[in-house]
């Protein structure tokens, strides 16, 4: 037989095929790896910046508290806002820029630009910056557009002062009030039509609310919020509901929530029952606006009003806003209630920028969480009487007079 060349030829083209799509093929997996690794490495390094940057605007927060709390010492010595260096410190309307650098010349800062993050080297002598970490603008303001805080099971209670500084209480004709917000749940399926728990887990379930507005005119006694039909203060109890609740009460429902004779808008006597509100998927969960419009108006002129929120079931944490508003729905923004703020941190060339709401220093003084409280030790303890009788008679009298001799 004849040997064929060809045949050979054949089966070396074939063999460099094999070869070639193999070698294509390794070479795709292994640049998929390189761009996998090089990815997670760029990743986990932006991670570590986003971090230091986000620390860098923490410390610039801490650093306005510090400025805050050394402001509010020189007023309780008796300085003056002017002395105590309010211009040189806030801003006198919310939101700003870093044009005037406030709180780097507060706190007799002298860097150029930015304030450097100082790491602790316990090897050397001196502190370093090898991270390359600084806040680059603070900046703090009394007025906000919105009240802003946390209740807890440990602070199941917040006093938001609503006519404080230069706002007229009068204009005020709405008080919008959101909770839950998207920090605590995004999510919330266990509600039933009439807004009561559907399963025993709440871990996404907005949290009942008890709303107390308390308001006073330029002179008022105290008795008047010991008498439940004074008109001067009004407690309602929110319950959340996916469907079938309301988004406002009006100015009647209102005023009724602190009366025992509570009746709807048409004079109707009611039940006191809570208060049903729709839930969303919104930045805040539920929502309700106070329609306080009318006339005469609701606040007088030269009054004072407290909102207080509370907590009732003090299982979970939830965020909340208070915001006020005229009668065109403008905000009208708190003045010297709460501050803002605002800090942008540095790590290397990454930026991020953080909002923080403080209380101040003098917020009227401390609301009690409970009516009773005992610490639980054998030294303490609480006695209570009880009667039942026919003839309704107490110690001091009769109930015909309320108790009283």
């Amino acid at each position: 037989m004849k040997h064929n060349p060809y045949s050979s030829t054949k089966k070396g083209a074939a063999s460099l095929y094999v070869v070639i799509f193999a070698t294509i093929l390794f070479g795709v997996i292994t640049l998929s790896f390189i761009r996998i690794i090089l990815s997670e490495s760029s990743q986990s390094s932006n991670d570590d910046l986003s971090q230091s940057a986000y620390d860098s605007a923490l410390a610039g927060v801490e650093d306005a508290k510090i400025a805050v709390n050394r402001y509010y010492q020189c007023l309780s010595n008796g300085g003056t806002p002017n002395s105590c260096g309010f211009d040189t410190l806030f801003d006198t309307q919310f939101g700003g820029d870093c044009d005037d650098f406030k709180l780097k010349g507060y706190l007799g800062y002298d860097y150029e630009g930015e304030v450097l993050i100082q790491e602790s080297n316990s090897s050397a002598s001196s502190n370093s910056n090898n991270s390359d970490q600084a806040y680059t603008c603070v900046i703090l303001s009394n007025v906000v557009s919105d009240y802003r805080s946390t209740l807890t099971s440990d602070t199941r209670t917040r006093v938001v002062p609503l006519g404080i500084g230069a706002t007229d209480l009068a204009k005020v004709k709405s008080v919008e009030f959101r909770w839950y917000s998207e920090i605590n749940g995004t999510e919330f399926k266990n509600l039933d039509h009439n807004g009561a728990l559907a399963e025993a887990n709440q871990s996404t379930t907005p949290p009942t609310i008890s709303l107390t507005l308390l308001k006073t005119s330029a002179t008022f006694n105290l008795d008047n919020f010991n008498t439940s039909d004074s008109g001067d203060y009004s407690t309602m109890v929110l319950l959340p509901t996916a469907s079938g609740g309301a988004n406002t009460l009006s100015r009647n429902q209102v005023i009724a929530a602190g009366k025992s004779n509570k009746t709807n808008d048409s004079g109707v006597p009611v039940a006191n029952t809570p208060f049903q509100i729709n839930c969303t998927h919104n930045e805040f969960a539920c929502s309700v606006t106070l329609d306080l419009s009318g006339e005469p108006s609701f606040f007088e002129a030269g009054g004072n009003a407290m909102l207080v929120v509370s907590l009732p079931y003090g299982d979970i944490v939830t965020d909340f806003a208070v915001t006020l508003r005229d009668a065109s729905g403008n905000i009208i923004p708190f003045e010297n209630v709460q501050i803002s703020v605002d800090s942008t941190g540095r790590g290397n060339q990454l930026l991020r920028r953080v909002e923080s709401r403080l209380d101040p220093a003098d917020i009227f003084f401390p609301y009690p969480q409970y009516e009773v409280e005992l610490s639980g030790t054998d030294e303490e303890s609480l006695l209570k009487y009880f009667w039942i009788t026919a003839n309704c008679w107490t110690d001091l009298g009769t109930c015909a007079n309320n108790g009283r001799l």
